[in-house]
């Protein structure tokens, strides 16, 4: 089989490459390693030529399991090269795998470590990374040529994969760069996941269509963000509230690298004390930026002023947003309701192509989220409260219905429900309500049975027994009742 096709991302990635051949393209902070963009363009070439060689038809499933490491980029731009669908995934056990597989009609996994899969054959690439190609599937299930499946709410449930286009794509990562004032010369520090929609657009774009270089990492440890800054010469740390929480808790941060120009915080709102801790002890202002899978960047705050009550910026280029009524309510005298989000950077669908039962849509050319606000008086949006009850747990979403389905599938569970409730440590933590028919069933025994079937982030901390869960006079279940539970026990 032969691939000619070649994408406007292939393309760019190829000028950036010839344009700046030696320069640094990714500098791994865990090794002190440095790839140049020849180094990746090889990558890429050889990542090309095992998608080719395992004979991947356009709009096929490709599922990635390579996470932070370099190889990544190359993939990237090799599946978008080929036509096929990547779905990027960041932390999953083999059960996540193997479902996420099934259910998505994939035909080839990317990773390093073995994995319990049927396959067919296995062509390498690079730093142990190969592409392992499943069992023939005469009828391959197909999603469109050079398309992101985005996992949303930390999942590993296909039909919340939002499908972007390579259009998307790029409008997005256009839309970062522009909106932020992001440089070729620029160095982004990766803590981040490559799997996740923000670093997509922030990191991964930027760096295939300007050579915006990236500081990677595997994982964020506050006591390393320093060393990590300065060694790396980083000029940009996007990152999440916890990990900026985090390091407002270290005691021995008094001063930030000169280089370190640009703080940007995403992926929940962020407390206005850290916010202002940042700005009076570091002097650095932490620039909110809002945004979904589904959609892309939708705002960003480029002032420097620290508002109260906190905003999240402006539309983003190209992005229109409306608020949406929906049972209106009215805060400090400003009119609330449902984002509504419109532009170039909005996704396709679902994966599944059904979305009537989510309470966030695709509908009239946008996309309805599930986020609840307003605009102040300056037009920047104010977040107020969300409609779907997704848990943040240290800058990572879980949705309580993944959480809940597992555990009602294992033995002597009667009935559980999940809720997100407070945690100084982690921003939230995952609370389980049990109701079982054993006693033999503890918490210990339920971890090690979920150990199998979720990510550890995703596991319950805490679980309650209750002989009966309750419901309020409508006979639903109360959950303020559950969330009164949690504080007192």
């Amino acid at each position: 089989m032969r691939a000619t096709r070649t994408s406007a991302i292939g393309d760019r990635f190829l000028k950036t490459c010839r344009d700046h051949p030696e320069a640094i393209a990714v500098r791994t902070l865990w090794d002190g390693r440095a790839r140049t963009f020849s180094e990746l363009q090889h990558q890429y070439l050889a990542a090309r030529r095992a998608l080719v060689a395992s004979a991947i038809g356009p709009g096929s499933c490709v599922v990635s399991l390579v996470g932070n490491r370099p190889v990544f980029f190359s993939l990237f731009v090799a599946c978008m090269d080929v036509g096929v669908a990547l779905l990027p995934l960041n932390e999953a056990t083999d059960a996540e795998v193997a479902g996420l597989v099934e259910r998505s009609g994939a035909v080839a996994v990317v990773a390093e470590r073995p994995l319990p899969l049927a396959s067919i054959n296995e062509a390498p690439l690079s730093d142990g990374v190969r592409v392992i190609s499943l069992r023939d599937r005469s009828e391959p299930r197909t999603y469109g040529r050079s398309v992101l499946l985005k996992l949303t709410s930390g999942s590993t449930d296909l039909p919340k994969a939002a499908v972007a286009g390579e259009s998307q794509l790029v409008s997005d990562g256009c839309h970062v760069i522009r909106a932020m004032g992001i440089g070729s010369a620029d160095v982004n520090l990766a803590y981040i996941p490559l799997a996740h929609s923000y670093a997509i657009g922030n990191i991964v774009m930027p760096l295939i269509w300007q050579g915006t270089s990236v500081a990677l990492c595997q994982m964020f440890n506050p006591s390393q963000f320093l060393r990590d800054a300065s060694a790396s010469g980083a000029t940009v740390f996007p990152g999440v509230p916890f990990m900026f929480e985090q390091i407002q808790a270290s005691e021995d941060i008094e001063l930030l690298p000169a280089k370190l120009r640009l703080l940007i915080t995403a992926g929940a709102c962020i407390d206005r004390n850290t916010v202002l801790w940042f700005r009076e002890r570091l002097s650095r202002k932490l620039h909110s930026f809002y945004g979904s899978s589904e959609t892309g960047g939708i705002s960003y705050d480029d002032s420097e002023d620290v508002s109260d009550p906190l905003h999240v910026g402006w539309p983003m280029p190209e992005t229109t947003i409306d608020i949406k009524p929906v049972e209106l309510l009215n805060l400090s005298g400003r009119e609330s309701g449902r984002i509504f989000v419109s532009g170039s950077a909005v996704c396709m669908g679902y994966a599944d192509g059904d979305d009537r039962a989510r309470p966030s849509v695709f509908a009239d050319g946008g996309f309805l989220t599930g986020d609840i606000g307003h605009f102040d008086g300056r037009g920047a949006v104010v977040l107020t409260g969300r409609v779907s009850p997704l848990v943040n747990v240290a800058g990572r979403k879980v949705d309580p219905a993944e959480v809940e389905g597992v555990l009602a599938g294992l033995p002597d569970v009667v009935e559980a429900r999940v809720l997100g409730m407070s945690c100084d440590k982690r921003g939230q933590q995952i609370v389980a309500f049990v109701v079982r028919s054993s006693p033999a069933l503890t918490p210990i025994a339920i971890r090690q049975l979920c150990a199998g079937r979720l990510s550890p982030y995703k596991i319950p901390r805490r679980f309650i027994f209750l002989d009966r869960l309750p419901v309020d006079a409508r006979g639903k279940m109360d959950r303020r009742a559950l969330e009164a539970l949690a504080s007192t026990l």
